[in-house]
């Protein structure tokens, strides 16, 4: 997963397959979540959803040609994401940045160049963490005789595959997902049902990967289902898997480049995930991403009342009154 993102300018000139509610709807249903809590980010909800409207990164991770060993800024047709969004270079315990424009970027690519010919291990006075592409039960990075990086997510589609094997990860160019933060090492789970690998505010509120939601662009006024896919940097939320960007800007084009991949995201976006709805989507092997968009469908209804409509102007009440209430 990414520690930041890039974001590009880009026109957004995209069909809208929905037509919100105006405003004199959004009032005539109430948002009713009481509750709240701010880690990283203000999230407000009830016992049944929670819902927070932010900014939405692109996230490329289980895309099988997110990364490159010798494309670190997708520019040469080998990779859809910057290098620098799936792995973090620290000198002498400080991070050194990654630049999108590789001009800028002369520290990083040194250092970079130096771990390559070291065999992925970081020299003296340099660390290494790597946390979009796979490593195997040795630690060894997974990378093929090309020179492409297996690129992983948390949640698993394939549990009998190798952890080289991209089999095993969700594809974020097929698949609508989402991503939350993760849990740091020093947050071991106290809840035996808790999921291990969601931070603490929302694992303790019944949050697990593969649990269905609804996201919202109001640019484009489009809602898609989607599913938790990922886990991502402990003080960042609002990242969503290609898939999902596309489905929200109403495209059918998939990014050939870095720059293309982090010039889709969203200024604005109002989600709501429904803990415990994993079980809604059955065996592993049968999930597809159109179940996951129906399922996400059925559960939103419900969410609104038993309408699309019920449910769409419960959502855009919340975002009116998260926004509301911003300290």
């Amino acid at each position: 997963m990414l520690t930041m993102k890039y974001c590009l300018p880009v026109i957004i000139g995209l069909a809208v397959n929905l037509v919100a509610a105006g405003t004199e709807g959004v009032a005539q249903t109430s948002c009713m979540m009481p509750e709240s809590f701010s880690d990283p980010h203000r999230v407000i909800h009830d016992t049944q959803s929670l819902v927070w409207v932010r900014p939405l990164n692109v996230d490329a991770d289980g895309a099988p040609n997110a990364y490159h060993r010798d494309d670190p800024h997708g520019r040469k047709g080998l990779a859809i994401e910057y290098l620098g969004n799936g792995m973090t270079i620290s000198k002498d315990g400080e991070d050194i940045q990654f630049e999108p424009d590789e001009s800028d970027n002369s520290e990083w690519l040194e250092a970079y160049k130096k771990i390559l010919r070291n065999n992925w291990e970081p020299p003296r006075g340099y660390s290494l963490d790597i946390y979009g592409f796979a490593t195997d039960d040795a630690g060894r990075v997974c990378v093929t005789k090309q020179g492409r990086l297996i690129s992983s997510t948390s949640l698993v589609i394939n549990p009998q595959a190798r952890k080289c094997d991209p089999k095993r990860y969700i594809d974020a160019t097929k698949f609508p997902g989402i991503v939350v933060p993760n849990r740091e090492s020093e947050e071991r789970a106290n809840d035996g049902d808790a999921d291990p690998e969601v931070a603490p505010p929302f694992a303790e509120r019944g949050v697990r990967r593969g649990d269905l939601a609804v996201v919202y662009n109001p640019e484009t006024k489009i809602w898609k289902g989607a599913f938790l896919y990922d886990t991502g940097p402990r003080r960042l939320l609002g990242e969503g898997s290609i898939r999902l960007v596309m489905n929200l800007r109403g495209t059918k084009r998939v990014p050939k480049s870095g720059d293309e991949t982090n010039s889709m995201a969203l200024a604005e976006s109002f989600t709501v995930l429904f803990p415990g709805s994993v079980s809604d989507l059955g065996p592993r092997q049968t999930w597809t991403p159109e179940k996951i968009e129906r399922a996400a469908a059925a559960r939103f209804k419900q969410w609104g009342g038993g309408t699309e409509e019920g449910a769409l102007q419960r959502l855009l009440s919340c975002a009116e009154e998260y926004k509301a209430r911003q300290d």
